[in-house]
């Protein structure tokens, strides 16, 4: 398995997206020992990834994630069948967007565009089920333990270099 930043890791699932574009689960999580929210991203057909991330300012995010299973056992997707939401992933063009809001383009009707699959500057390549609820992501946590070692030491390594347990040494 490879650990790969952040913004990489992001690519690769929506490459799978544009492929596999129904069917997308995830689980949602806050690591408390190292300080990172999880995200669990999964579809039957791809696999899972995990991302770590934490929020380094309010306008940059670290992390590091990767793919940790190539299949996904069935006791894992009926086991985070507890819906809390939705969620997505978000890429804008904001040279569009400048563009469409200079033409008199609304950003609500640029927002409505992209939720209805039309691209006026931003688009959702990924939408699906998600689930934030602490017992599956503990459940899933433990069931993947062995597989997502090697990212949580790339995260804690990453985090480290970047200061973010300063503050507790």
């Amino acid at each position: 398995m490879d650990v790969k930043p952040r913004s990489k890791v992001l690519e690769d699932i929506i490459r799978e997206a544009r492929k596999h574009p129904d069917g997308w689960k995830a689980v949602l999580g806050r690591d408390y020992r190292r300080l990172s929210s999880d995200y669990y991203i999964f579809h039957p057909e791809v696999g899972l990834y995990l991302l770590k991330e934490y929020g380094k300012n309010p306008y940059s995010l670290k992390g590091v994630g990767g793919k940790i299973a190539r299949h996904i056992d069935e006791d894992i997707i009926t086991s985070v069948s507890d819906y809390s939401g939705n969620f997505g992933v978000i890429q804008g063009d904001i040279r569009k967007i400048i563009s469409n809001i200079e033409k008199g383009v609304t950003p609500h009707k640029i927002l409505s565009a992209a939720l209805e699959g039309r691209d006026l500057g931003l688009s959702i390549p990924l939408r699906g089920e998600a689930s934030s609820e602490e017992k599956n992501y503990q459940y899933i946590r433990e069931i993947l333990s062995s597989k997502q070692r090697k990212i949580d030491r790339e995260f804690e390594k990453l985090a480290a270099d970047e200061g973010l347990y300063a503050s507790y040494d």
